[in-house]
């Protein structure tokens, strides 16, 4: 009768692990899939994120949705979740008592030149500045409603990051697509 028990209890259970999924990860999560630009100091631009930077070592710049997903390639989204750009900073921000000062500013205009958003400082909340571990990774939103059943349109998205204790700056464009 045990060993009758004991081969259910194994079939059950077969069945069980059947139907679980396992997953492991070891290293950076931050690995970017699709099309990239890389520049002459090697940081990787995806979507086609148009910038420029000096005194800063920039490793990669990539668009994402609110969920963590990523914006296709081509930047056409049907603006139903932010959309944040992405830029992983190696080095170059002044650090001061373990506290890095940034500024940065960012402006959307849609396809006709109206100016639906643009802030001079959207770190000014921050005065006394970011852990230098936070001031790795910068993200700025862009946050898009539009009406249904419109044709086709276009957004250009503008920023700057800045040092506001040195002269480093991370600056560009890109461009997204209503689908």
């Amino acid at each position: 009768m045990k060993s009758i028990t004991s081969f259910l209890m194994i079939v059950c259970l077969s069945f069980f692990l059947q139907s679980c999924e396992f997953n492991c990860s070891v290293g950076k999560k931050d690995e970017v899939k699709g099309n990239s630009t890389v520049k002459d100091d090697g940081a990787r631009i995806y979507n086609n994120i148009q910038l420029k930077s000096s005194g800063v070592k920039l490793n990669k710049a990539y668009l994402i949705f609110e969920n963590g997903d990523r914006v296709p390639d081509n930047n056409a989204t049907e603006f139903k979740s932010p959309v944040k750009m992405r830029l992983l900073i190696d080095s170059g921000w002044v650090e001061n008592n373990g506290k890095v000062v940034l500024g940065a500013s960012e402006k959307i205009i849609a396809e006709d030149g109206t100016v639906l958003l643009d802030e001079a400082d959207l770190f000014s909340k921050y005065p006394d500045g970011l852990t230098a571990n936070d001031a790795k990774v910068i993200l700025l939103t862009a946050d898009i409603k539009i009406r249904e059943n419109i044709p086709p349109t276009l957004f250009t998205v503008l920023f700057k990051v800045w040092d506001k204790a040195g002269a480093g700056y991370i600056e560009g464009s890109y461009k997204l697509y209503s689908k």
